[in-house]
């Protein structure tokens, strides 16, 4: 957008379905709006040119200055059921393993905080926030979402008895993925940009689940617990820590 045509501020929703505004200044003529939202479950929907296309007309209703869609991108953001950041000593490891995660998109401010609290932590200074970001903390008030993400974390465990999302390798298209059922076991095949077909086992090699196809960006995605493979089966992210196995007949 052309400088200076909107007051500089951050911006965001606080809805279900919310977005996000930052500028970044380009040179003494411009500047990006940076836009995002429409957040979905890791490995539970495949529809990011519709969720694209959203965040841009979202995007064109107030900002009528703005040029072309430049970059477009996606990435997990990890969100505790309570909406808090985990910073503290980590649960059930070592009393000098410390962590900081859990961000919900807030990772400057928790960053910040981490900075002040972990070192009160570490050199044994009382600070009032520890138990409010305790990562080994309960909440009442969180229990009712807790149980509701639990219950939608078990949807990949159907896909163990659904049939194959195609027949054939051979139906899936250069660049593109699907699953496939070949008798009791499921395949995650795939073909790259030049045809090359690969095939790793289906089933996420964190709790089993089985892993879908995500076209935006070319990865395995598990819907279960947010574990995400590349292609050919190596561990893209966590809390997966093995890569899917080759298939084998």
């Amino acid at each position: 957008m052309p400088a200076g045509s909107v007051t500089r501020a951050l911006l965001w929703e606080t809805g279900d379905i919310y977005h996000y505004v930052r500028f970044q200044a380009i040179d003494a003529r411009s500047e990006a709006v940076i836009v995002g939202g429409e957040d979905h479950r890791t490995g539970q929907e495949d529809d990011a040119e519709q969720r694209y296309g959203r965040l841009e007309e979202w995007m064109r209703r107030r900002f009528a200055k703005a040029g072309p869609v430049e970059h477009r991108w996606s990435g997990q953001v990890l969100e505790p059921v309570d909406g808090l950041a985990f910073i503290g000593r980590n649960p059930l490891d070592d009393e000098n393993v410390y962590i900081a995660t859990g961000d919900s998109g807030n990772g400057m401010t928790h960053g910040t905080i981490a900075g002040m609290l972990l070192t009160d932590l570490i050199v044994g200074r009382p600070n009032r926030w520890a138990d409010l970001y305790e990562p080994s903390r309960k909440s009442l008030r969180a229990a009712k979402q807790y149980a509701r993400e639990n219950v939608e974390s078990q949807v990949g465990y159907a896909g163990w008895v659904t049939p194959g999302e195609v027949e054939s390798a051979d139906a899936i298209a250069p660049g593109e993925g699907a699953i496939l059922r070949r008798g009791l076991k499921k395949v995650a095949a795939s073909r790259d940009a030049a045809g090359k077909l690969t095939e790793c086992s289906a089933v996420c090699t964190h709790l089993g689940c089985i892993v879908e196809w995500n076209g935006s960006e070319k990865t395995w995605d598990c819907p279960c617990h947010g574990s995400r493979f590349a292609p050919d089966g190596h561990v893209v992210n966590g809390p997966a820590r093995d890569a899917l196995k080759p298939f084998v007949e």
